[in-house]
């Protein structure tokens, strides 16, 4: 079952939070009224912030947390 992350996603730290908690996907919403760049913000840093973790795809970081 996919799991999509909702509700306090307003920085790459968050989303990335969500993502190694098992989201595969997020949504950044009340943010976006604060900052309206917000959204692309975040989509552009998130290559990097894969490619800092070792992976080569979002795929591969989805569910990593160690508990």
């Amino acid at each position: 079952v996919p799991v999509i992350g909702v509700g306090g996603i307003g920085t790459l730290d968050d989303v990335m939070d969500f993502l190694v908690a098992g989201a595969s996907a997020v949504q950044v919403g009340t943010a976006n009224f604060y900052d309206p760049t917000a959204s692309v913000r975040i989509a552009d840093a998130l290559p990097d912030a894969v490619r800092a973790l070792g992976a080569d795809r979002l795929a591969d970081v989805v569910g990593t947390l160690d508990a």
